[in-house]
């Protein structure tokens, strides 16, 4: 099968471009960097300009995976980066539906990466696949970028293909995403909960979401919003006591929340913020998670 992926030399991207290498389907990777490409990898530049995108038209793509948009994690979010967050992925979506647009054989299914902040924050609510607000509270920052970027995405359905909204908790993995850092200030003996550890974390393993992203494009009959979470979300305090118990450091600092605020910005509400997520969609259509309590999937993250 051929396959389009916008933002695929990203931590996630790569390793989804890995996994389809692995089973001999050809990858097509757009990027801003020149990059050569190699066995059954072809990257093509792309975004270049506001008026050049690549012509694609004779290539069949049976999956399209769009992850492109500005990095949340490396910069503080200042007015000037929010609007980068903002705008590169409404760009990227755009400039992909166009080249879409041109296809003479359509995609079958497009998954669209979003994520789980988007909702709002909340300790005791608990957010299904198919929760829906009767009266949307989209005021934070993030809340206002998911609603924009799923938007753009939602024009893809008009093209008569399968939308799939992959809503991605906290990605777990050695080689990128938070974990690496998590993971170096804990085994500095530095650990410790954010606050009261009150807030719900609902993450996942980096293979489970490589291997659902590929269960749910085959699975004709999945669309529309999909949790990317195991299904057994953890409290803050919960998740650093394991960590620190995992990694033989003790557990002993309190990081203060204004503290935390101080040092990130408005970007301090991606680790504060509360989110119990559950992911019905995979659960009910019966998707094996190989890591579905933190504890295994500490075990094979930490050597």
């Amino acid at each position: 099968m051929n396959i389009l992926i916008a933002g695929g030399t990203g931590f996630i991207g790569r390793r989804l471009t890995k996994s389809y290498m692995e089973t001999g389907d050809q990858v097509y990777i757009l990027t801003r960097e020149k990059r050569a490409s190699f066995e059954n990898v072809h990257f093509i530049q792309w975004l270049q300009d506001d008026t050049s995108l690549p012509d694609l038209s004779e290539i069949y793509f049976g999956l399209v995976i769009n992850l492109a948009g500005a990095n949340l994690a490396t910069k503080r979010w200042t007015v000037r980066r929010k609007k980068e967050i903002v705008d590169s992925r409404i760009q990227a979506t755009a400039a992909l539906l166009a080249i879409i647009k041109r296809q003479k054989q359509k995609p079958d299914v497009w998954i669209n990466a979003s994520a789980i902040g988007g909702y709002p924050p909340s300790h005791t609510e608990i957010y299904s696949d198919y929760y829906r607000e009767e009266h949307p509270k989209r005021a934070s920052f993030l809340g206002r970028a998911v609603t924009e970027w799923e938007k753009t995405a939602a024009q893809v359905e008009k093209l008569g293909i399968r939308l799939v909204v992959a809503r991605f908790g906290l990605v777990l993995g050695r080689e990128g995403g938070a974990f690496p850092s998590f993971e170096k200030v804990f085994r500095s003996g530095l650990g410790g909960k954010f606050g009261t550890g009150d807030m719900w974390y609902s993450w996942i393993h980096i293979d489970d979401l490589v291997r659902a992203i590929r269960f749910v494009a085959s699975d004709e009959s999945l669309t529309g919003i999909v949790h990317f979470t195991s299904p057994h979300p953890i409290q803050e305090k919960q998740f650093a006591e394991k960590l620190a118990k995992r990694l033989h450091r003790p557990f002993l600092f309190t990081i203060p929340e204004v503290a935390i605020k101080l040092a990130l910005g408005d970007k301090a509400a991606a680790i504060l913020d509360s989110h119990r997520v559950y992911p019905e969609q995979l659960v009910s259509h019966h998707f094996e998670f190989y890591f579905d309590t933190i504890d295994l999937a500490l075990s094979d993250l930490i050597d």
